[in-house]
C-alpha cells in the first residue's frame, strides 16, 4: 500500500512543457508521467481524475496542489508541502513533503511520505526534463525505477523493480516491462499503447483519447473498444478561475465507471 502511495503522486499526473513536435495525445500522456507540484511551470493543471474505486479533486495554492480530496473505499484528504521540514505536518492521515535536489539543469525533487506523523522508510526521487522523466523508489528492501522518453509522436516507458534479500545483496522477485505509446498517424488526438515483455513480445494495451473542452482538455483511456476506462481532466488557468482553494463535490463521470485503482493499469508489479 505504501508503494502505491509513493507512486500516487509520481505517476498519476503532472503538467510540463513537452517538446513541441509531440502530437496532442502523446504530449498529454507525457504530462501525466511526473508529479503535480510541477504544475507551477505550466498553465495547465489537473483538476480531477476518476477510477473504478476512486475519484480525486485537486486543490491549488500558488500554482501547486496543497490537498487532494479523495473519495472511494476510504474517503481521505492527502496533504502536500514543499521545500520544508516536518514543522507544518498535521500528523494525521497521509502527508507528502517535497524538497528540491541539485541536479544541474534537471528539475529534481525528493518525496517523503508521513503516515499519521510517522516517516515511511523510503524515498521517491523524481527528475524531469522536457523530453525525459525518471522516478526512483528506494526502500530498505525494495527498489523501483521508471523512465519515460518522449520522441516525435511517441513515448517509450520502461520499468524495473526488485526486492532485496536480508543481506541486501541478492535481487528477488524482479519485474520488468516496456511500454511504447504511438500517435495515430491520421488523428492528432488519438494514440495507442503497446506493452512489451522480456521476450520482446508486444500487444496492444489500450487506446488514449485527447479531448479539448471549454476549460482545457481531458485525456481518456480505453482498454475495451468504445468504453472510456479512465479520465483525467485538465484546466487552463489562463481561461478559467477553476483553480481554487475550496473543494467542490466530485461527480463521477458515467464514462469513467471502469477505471483501474489510481489509474495505474500500466504499472503492474
Amino acid at each position: 500500500m505504501i508503494r502505491k502511495s509513493l507512486f500516487l503522486v509520481s505517476i498519476a499526473i503532472f503538467v510540463l512543457t513537452a517538446v513541441a513536435f509531440a502530437n496532442k495525445c502523446t504530449e498529454a500522456i507525457f504530462r501525466m508521467s511526473a508529479v503535480p507540484f510541477m504544475n507551477e511551470i505550466s498553465d495547465y493543471y489537473l483538476d480531477s481524475s476518476y477510477t473504478k474505486t476512486t475519484s480525486q479533486k485537486y486543490i491549488y495554492e500558488n500554482g501547486r496542489p496543497v490537498e487532494v480530496h479523495e473519495k472511494g473505499e476510504k474517503d481521505q484528504v492527502l496533504y502536500f508541502y514543499y521545500d520544508t521540514d516536518e514543522t507544518p505536518l498535521k500528523n494525521r492521515g497521509t502527508e507528502y513533503i517535497f524538497n528540491k535536489c541539485e541536479n544541474q539543469d534537471t528539475l529534481c525533487y525528493i518525496q517523503k511520505i508521513y503516515i499519521n506523523g510517522d516517516l515511511h522508510k523510503g524515498t521517491l526521487t523524481i527528475k524531469v526534463m522536457p523530453d525525459y522523466i525518471s522516478q526512483e523508489i528506494d526502500e530498505p528492501y525494495y527498489h523501483d525505477s521508471t523512465e519515460h522518453f518522449l520522441y516525435p509522436d511517441s513515448i517509450i516507458e520502461s520499468q524495473e523493480s526488485y526486492e532485496l534479500g536480508q543481506d541486501q545483496y541478492y535481487k528477488l522477485n524482479m519485474s520488468w516491462y516496456k511500454l511504447v505509446i504511438v500517435a495515430d498517424s491520421t488523428d492528432d488526438t488519438k494514440c495507442y499503447s503497446y506493452r512489451t515483455n522480456r521476450y520482446q513480445e508486444s500487444k496492444l494495451d489500450g487506446t488514449w483519447f485527447y479531448t479539448p473542452n471549454e476549460n482545457g482538455y481531458s485525456i481518456g483511456l480505453s482498454v475495451v473498444e468504445g468504453t472510456i476506462s479512465s479520465e483525467y481532466f485538465f484546466i487552463d488557468a489562463t481561461k478559467t478561475t477553476a483553480i481554487h482553494k475550496i473543494a467542490k463535490p466530485v461527480k463521477i463521470s458515467p464514462k469513467a465507471r471502469y477505471f483501474d485503482l489510481l489509474g495505474r493499469y500500466r504499472f503492474s508489479k
